[in-house]
Order: C-alpha cells, then sequence, then structure tokens
C-alpha cells in the first residue's frame, strides 16, 4: 500500500467505488473460488454477503496455484458443462 499511495493512489475512492457497487445484488449465477491459503487475494474479499445467486467454494491452493489446481480445473469444468 505505501508504494501505491506514493504513486498517487486515493484508496479512499476506492472503497467508496466498491460500496456503491455493493448496493446492486448480482443477477447472474457465479461461482466464487477461494483459498484461504491465497497468499495475495484475502479469502473474505472473495465472498458476496449481499447476492443470493453468488456459489462460494473454498479450495487449499494459493495464488498462483489456482490456474492448475485439479479441484479448481474440476469445479470450472463442472461449471463450465451443459446441464
Amino acid at each position: 500500500a505505501p508504494i501505491y499511495r506514493l504513486a498517487g493512489t486515493d484508496f479512499g475512492e476506492i472503497e467508496a467505488e466498491i460500496e456503491r457497487r455493493e448496493q446492486v445484488p448480482l443477477q447472474v449465477p457465479v461461482t466464487s473460488i477461494y483459498s484461504r491459503r491465497d497468499g495475495i487475494v484475502h479469502w473474505e474479499a472473495c465472498i458476496d454477503r449481499s447476492s443470493d445467486c453468488v456459489e462460494h467454494i473454498e479450495v487449499n491452493a494459493s495464488h498462483l496455484g489456482m490456474g492448475v489446481n485439479p479441484a479448481v480445473l474440476g469445479i470450472i469444468a463442472d461449471k463450465l458443462s451443459p446441464a
């Protein structure tokens, strides 16, 4: 964060934009795949508490490891397969 502040990033503005966006619940089905081991994105940032159409699935993977994690790939394949 200090480097971004030096570059002129306004975190208050970003937070206000996030709050504005959260006022409108998602209208389409969403699957949120997250990991408490991510190390880059905090897992709680992946939880949508305002939309009923969000499915949250926790996996055991690092941030970069998600792209090659068999469990993650299986979830994606399942979600993209025709019903």
